[in-house]
């Protein structure tokens, strides 16, 4: 596997306009059976601002990718989630979608689940308490999917194609006209 690092300085921070003290790093890395793939992180040390991503270098069609989860040894399949994919657990209810300060990220299975389980906690903080019971019952089912206890499917859809789930047993297709308007927000042209 290939790697090439960069460090670009940037003169002022664009969020607080601080003066050096703004960086961006990143590193392009070829990774097997999805090609090259460039990861950004960019941080100012005055305001504290940070962002990450991860995105494909080559033009892909919109994918899905869907994998069944179903022991603790699967928790080590790579996953390539950019800032444009959106997540699905089907069976916990749960739907992770991009938004304006979406990061993408490069890991695998347990990372992805405790990245999930971080934000149900989050989330959870300040609600109502049969919100809050619904939240901790998922974040029980998490700590099962862990355990290799149950199974549930991981879906990764990106209308970008930058996402992806690196293992063969990984099922992968085009995304439907119909799945990339919803993942679009905006309405199916005549229900296609």
């Amino acid at each position: 596997m290939r790697k090439r690092e960069f460090l670009l300085p940037i003169d002022c921070c664009p969020i607080c306009g601080a003066k050096d003290t703004f960086r961006v790093r990143g590193r392009i890395d070829d990774i097997p059976y999805f090609g090259e793939l460039m990861e950004t992180f960019a941080s100012c040390t005055s305001c504290k601002f940070k962002h990450a991503d991860v995105m494909s270098l080559s033009e892909r069609p919109p994918a899905r990718y869907e994998f069944q989860i179903t022991s603790e040894e699967d928790l080590n399949v790579r996953v390539v989630k950019s800032s444009t994919g959106t997540l699905k657990l089907p069976e916990l209810g749960v739907t992770v979608e991009p938004g304006p300060a979406s990061q993408g990220y490069v890991s695998n299975i347990e990372g992805v689940l405790g990245r999930v389980k971080e934000a149900i906690k989050l989330a959870i903080e300040k609600v109502d308490a049969p919100r809050r019971r619904r939240g901790k019952a998922r974040i029980k089912k998490l700590d099962e999917v862990g355990a290799g206890k149950r199974r549930v499917r991981l879906i990764l859809m990106d209308p970008f194609g930058h996402s992806a789930i690196v293992d063969e047993r990984a099922k992968r297709r085009e995304l439907t006209k119909r799945e990339l308007a919803l993942l679009r927000g905006t309405p199916s042209p005549s229900g296609a």
